[in-house]
């Protein structure tokens, strides 16, 4: 199928963020990635964290685990190993800088709150921690990536107790799923750990239950579109829905406003001067995630 997508690679060059349109040219167009490696770095701060509205919901520019969580993505399109000074840097402080207590990081910091930000976003001890989400993602990172012991203990340790956890109480949570997910897809073999296939048979069963197989439903309701767990062909569960994930792969032009690129479906309460520029780094990021999703799934 003759897909013309002119008008939203130009809006992407004329209002994209630097990063975006680096891994678009790296990812589609056979450039270098040593631009995208350079961007990516001058979000990272002395720390070895992440910040500077990475995630643009944020404008924190301070290092945070959510921040650095977003990191992650880009990491793995540039195939990345733990040589890379970025990697290397990111393990660090998750492991020994990053806020968290009890084993879990904190999904909001308390400076997010001196700067523009989306209401979910704002501090409190009462919201500080979000369950295993990005906790369960995160240690997965560290554990593939791990380069001596401590990292990877540290990751293992997280791991076993999630699984334990899920087993005692499976999650019916969306985001804490797909944070569960993204571990067992950075991990590939859970062999290492205690009753990993009564946990995987157990995810499967949540998936199944959170996932919604109307695609009438997808783009007109809050609801747990197949793509939201299944982006990746090959990714753990996907062969269960990979019919469903190529049809809402499918849908994807479908919903491409008149200047060739897709509208955020949220908004912030307050910052109204700033939230403009948030939504457009959105809409930047959205174009190379569906344009990634697209070509995955054999649109494009």
């Amino acid at each position: 199928m003759q897909i013309n997508l002119d008008k939203t690679i130009s809006w992407l060059y004329r209002n994209g963020r630097p990063l975006d349109v680096a891994r678009y040219e790296f990812l589609f167009l056979n450039k270098d990635k040593t631009s995208v490696e350079k961007i990516l770095q001058s979000y990272q701060n002395e720390d070895g964290g992440f910040g500077h509205g990475l995630e643009p919901d944020s404008q924190n520019p301070n290092s945070s685990p959510i921040q650095t969580w977003m990191a992650f993505e880009i990491i793995e399109e540039l195939h990345l190993d733990n040589q890379s000074e970025i990697v290397i840097k990111i393990l660090d402080y998750l492991v020994r800088t990053a806020p968290k207590k009890a084993g879990y990081f904190f999904s909001t910091i308390p400076s997010n709150n001196d700067f523009p930000h989306a209401s979910w976003w704002g501090y409190s001890e009462e919201s500080a921690i979000w369950g295993y989400n990005p906790t369960i993602a995160i240690a997965g990172f560290i554990y593939k990536y791990a380069v001596n012991s401590e990292q990877k203990d540290f990751a293992k340790t997280i791991i076993q107790r999630a699984i334990n956890d899920f087993i005692k109480s499976p999650s019916n949570e969306m985001h804490e799923i797909r944070a569960f997910l993204d571990m067992i897809n950075y991990l590939v073999d859970l062999n290492n750990f205690i009753n990993h296939q009564e946990f995987l048979d157990l995810m499967l069963k949540q998936i199944e239950k959170n996932i919604e197989k109307n695609p009438k439903l997808w783009f007109s309701t809050y609801c747990v579109r197949p793509l939201q767990f299944f982006d990746k062909p090959g990714s753990f569960g996907f062969d269960h829905y990979a019919g469903l994930a190529k049809l809402e792969a499918s849908m994807i032009l479908e919903n491409m406003n008149e200047q060739g690129i897709w509208e955020v479906t949220w908004s912030w309460d307050s910052y109204s001067d700033i939230w403009p520029l948030a939504k457009r780094d959105w809409q930047s990021s959205f174009i190379v995630s569906y344009l990634k999703i697209m070509h995955d799934h054999k649109i494009i």
